[in-house]
Formats: structure tokens, sequence, C-alpha cells
């Protein structure tokens, strides 16, 4: 839902949108100790990959970063950390973990860096800066 607001400038600064940004940076604050059912932040949702149609730590940055609110956030900040520190040498990303329906893509294995992957996340945090 979060995703379509920022979509609209109608939206994009409303109350449901300011109320969906906080649940979210609320639920990353508490991830230790919050598991509510679909909406668990642990492990698997901390492993990046794409494409953007699971609940992540990517899909989510992707569109929390939409909001100019949340750009300096502590809790935005800690999860962009959290990717950033995936980076390779070359700061590149390569997919923690894949489906195998994008087998044939270059973010559908889990072996070298995937240059779709390493945009997606260099897109976040040109938003964020």
């Amino acid at each position: 839902m979060l995703k379509m607001l920022a979509q609209f400038d109608v939206w994009r600064n409303s109350n449901e949108a300011h109320v969906g940004t906080e649940c979210l940076l609320d639920l990353w604050k508490r991830s230790k100790k919050l598991h509510p059912y679909m909406f668990y932040m642990g492990t698997d949702f901390r492993k990046i990959k794409a494409p953007f149609i699971w609940y992540d730590i990517l899909h989510v940055l992707d569109v929390l970063s939409q909001f100019h609110w949340t750009r300096t956030d502590s809790r935005l900040i800690e999860m962009s950390e959290t990717v950033k520190q995936k980076a390779n040498k070359e700061g590149k990303y390569t997919p923690e973990s894949v489906w195998r329906a994008w087998k044939d893509w270059d973010f559908g294995q889990k072996k070298q860096p995937s240059r779709w992957l390493t945009f997606l996340v260099l897109n976040i945090f040109k938003r964020l800066n």
C-alpha cells in the first residue's frame, strides 16, 4: 500500500503514509523482539534479492526511501547500513536469496555480483543521499 501511496502527490504526505512508514520503521527497531505473522524482519528478511516482489529489506528500503521524512530517520539509516555492509570490495552486490523462476536473470543466482541488484541498491542509496 505504501508503495502505491508514494506514487501520488495527493497521498504521498497523507496521514496514512505517515502511519504506514512509522509502522515499518518501528517493526525494524523492534525486529529482534517483535515477530508479527508475515511481517517478521528476521534473517530471511535481511537477505538481499530481486525483483521487488517479496517483503524484504531492499523492497522496504526502496519504498520507505520515497518518503522524504524517512530519509534522516535513524532506523532507516540503520537499515541502509545493514545493506551497505553486504557490498563486495568493488561496491557490487550479490543476491543472497533467489527464486528458481528467475534463474536466467543475473539476479537469479547467488555466486556472482548482479548488475541489476547492484543498480537497485545504488538507486536506493542515491535517493537517501
